[in-house]
Formats: structure tokens, sequence, C-alpha cells
């Protein structure tokens, strides 16, 4: 079923080892839905322009360019497209918050890439939920002098959110109307100063609002 569902996933990776990006679009369980598989900034960016892929998943080191740098271009220049970011050990703080500001979907240590890990989060990236590595939740969370408040009702819609469910399902999973649900998504937006729903759940996370999402937890 997982392969099934990756199929109808357009793929392009952009990673900096290019024995990786091998072994990764060898072991894909259907390669014809990587359309490209390239190693630097630049190349990653023209194959993001010309196919408009679903996903683009890349590692924050390339052969040339900045892994951070090309998520913010495409973020901003195609944020139909759905951005995986591998990270590394050693990833730059301010870089990778940066990339996470300008919309990321997820977030994984580069280390666990071919583990199966990163099947179950592009699932869960492309239902529109959030995946950040339990491991990198101390790089992105930041001291704030003021934390918002929500409701109960409101985490609970927000953790759902998160993975991905739409106002129509929330509604019927909390057992509420769909026009509630939106009140609610509304004020969440309102209280943390977000500009759209992905905001919305970064900044619940990285406020300590919301518990931090479980790789490939998704609907």
């Amino acid at each position: 079923m997982a392969a099934n569902q990756l199929s109808q996933v357009s793929q392009v990776y952009c990673l900096g080892s290019r024995l990786l990006l091998s072994a990764v679009v060898r072991a894909a369980p259907r390669p014809e839905g990587i359309l490209a598989a390239v190693t630097t900034e630049e190349e990653g960016l023209a194959k993001v322009v010309r196919h408009q892929p679903d996903l683009l998943v890349v590692s924050e080191g390339l052969e040339r360019g900045c892994g951070v740098e090309l998520t913010l271009r495409v973020k901003r220049d195609h944020p139909r497209t759905r951005v995986l970011l591998l990270v590394s050990r050693n990833a730059s703080r301010s870089r990778a918050r940066e990339a996470i500001a300008a919309g990321c979907d997820g977030v994984l240590r580069d280390a666990g890439l071919g583990a199966g890990g990163e099947l179950a989060a592009i699932r869960t990236i492309c239902h529109g939920g959030q995946v950040i590595d339990r491991s990198l939740e101390d790089l992105w969370r930041q001291p704030v002098e003021t934390v918002p408040r929500l409701s109960q009702r409101e985490k609970q819609v927000m953790a759902a959110v998160a993975r991905g469910y739409n106002n129509q399902e929330i509604a019927r999973h909390l057992i509420l109307s769909a026009d509630t649900v939106k009140t609610h998504v509304s004020r969440v937006l309102v209280k943390l100063s977000a500009r759209d729903r992905t905001h919305a759940t970064v900044r619940a996370l990285e406020l300590g609002l919301l518990e931090w999402p479980a790789n490939g937890n998704h609907r």
C-alpha cells in the first residue's frame, strides 16, 4: 500500500551525497515517481521549476550550494511543492529555523534516510501533515517571554491540523460543526500571529503548546 501511495507522489531528490542518492533511488518502491535526482542547489531548483513536483527531498549539505537556501527558494516561489529537509547532527540552528519559518513541511535527521522512516514521513507530509524528528526538538524550540494560551479544544484542533486533517475531518473526529472548527483555527491564527495553518502548527510546536509529532504520524 505504501508503494502505491508513493507512486502517485512526484518527487525530486537533491542530496549532497552521490552514494546516498544512488542508494535511495535504487531502494525506492516505485522509482518511476522520482522525476530527478541531483546534488546541487541550482540543479535542484531547476528540476523543481521544470517538473513542479509534489515533493522535494533535500539535504542540508549539498555538493554546491545549501539545502536550507534551496528550501527557502522553493517555498517562496513554488509553495505547492512540499519539502522534506534532511539535517545533520551539526545543523545550524539559525539556518534550520529559517527553513521552518519559510514553511518547510518536514525535518528529519539525514542519518535515518533509507531506514524506512522517510517513507512514513513522506506519506504524512503529502497528506498535509507535518513531521519533525523528535531528536531535533531543541533545535527549533525558542525561549519566549510570553506564551499565548490555547484552550483545550484549540489544542485538540491544532493537534489534528498537525496530522493533516481538514476542517470536515476534524469536525467528525471531535464531534463539532465544521464552522466551529474553522472558528477555532481562526482564533489560533490570531493568537499565534500565524499567516496560515502550517505556520500556526510550527508556532504551536515551537512554543510547546502541542506535543511534537512522532515520525510518520499521519491520518
